[in-house]
């Protein structure tokens, strides 16, 4: 399969030819808005303990989503992928708000978590919570948080929820399947993959190697930032992405570090980092026929 990355001028827009496309198409990539509608409909120790704020604007986050929304509306492009980190916690304010947006969207739209969607006040921060906390995004995702794929004008979209830093076997099964499957492929995900390129970026900005199966953790950092150690599913899923054997994996979206990069991956592959929506951040995909 011959697809061809272009250069673009700026870090929002990224361009890919893929051999035997009908059509050009435009997909909208937001990640990161992290979004804070927190209510007290539940109980007051919840509304008290709330889903901190990082620092974020409550108003400004949700102007800049608005306004990417509006945007794909507008502009008409023909499938929005959100990848994580969309609301700060699964409280009732912000299921109910991401609800009313998403329906307001025109286009078709695929969404998978970040480690702050799922997170809920006095909850630890681990599988067992987001695994208590999946049934809420039900609605976004098709009845399923893990994984999801999507058919449009010819290319495949793939959604997988790493945001734990971890693959579990379903999900390395799924993929393995959808790869298989022969069709140029894009993957959508909340955490990026390590790559070498990435990570003096990724620790200066944070200081510790917050990619997916990275190297340069140590003991400290990892409970600090409560990274288990890399399993053998999710060791497996990054070989399987950098041998791309179908040859079809044409390139990896993810956000969570809050900066923009773009480096090659593997074979014939790229991994897009997009920047943060909380600061307008977004980046449109265009996909052209390949002549």
């Amino acid at each position: 399969m011959r697809f061809k990355h272009l250069p673009t001028i700026n870090a929002k827009q990224t361009l890919i030819e893929v051999e035997g496309l009908a059509s050009s198409a435009t997909i909208l990539h937001l990640t990161d808005a992290h979004l804070n509608e927190t209510d007290i409909r539940k109980d007051k120790t919840i509304f008290m303990n709330s889903i901190k704020d990082y620092g974020f604007d409550a108003l400004e986050t949700r102007k800049q989503f608005e306004t990417a929304l509006t945007d794909a509306n507008e502009k008409r492009y023909d499938f929005v992928v959100l990848t994580g980190d969309i609301i700060n916690g699964a409280t009732a304010g912000n299921l109910d708000y991401l609800e009313t947006k998403l329906q307001e969207l025109r286009s078709p739209y695929l969404y998978t978590l970040g480690n702050h969607d799922w997170e809920y006040p006095l909850q630890p921060w681990n599988e067992a919570t987001r695994a208590e906390q999946y049934p809420k995004f039900n609605s976004f995702t098709n009845d399923s948080p893990a994984y999801q794929a999507s058919l449009f004008n010819g290319i495949n979209l793939l959604t997988i929820d790493n945001s734990t830093y971890q693959i579990t076997k379903e999900q390395l099964h799924f993929t393995k399947k959808q790869l298989a499957n022969g069709l140029p492929t894009l993957l959508f995900i909340h955490i990026p993959i390590y790559i070498p390129g990435l990570l003096p970026d990724v620790m200066k900005q944070w200081g510790a190697p917050i990619m997916m199966a990275a190297e340069g953790w140590d003991k400290s950092l990892q409970s600090q930032w409560k990274v288990a150690e890399t399993t053998a599913e999710t060791t497996a899923f990054y070989h399987l992405l950098l041998n791309n054997p179908h040859h079809n994996l044409i390139g990896i979206f993810c956000g969570h570090v809050h900066f923009a990069h773009t480096d090659a991956f593997g074979k014939g592959s790229y991994q897009y980092v997009t920047s943060p929506g909380f600061a307008g951040g977004y980046r449109l995909i265009h996909l052209l026929p390949k002549t």
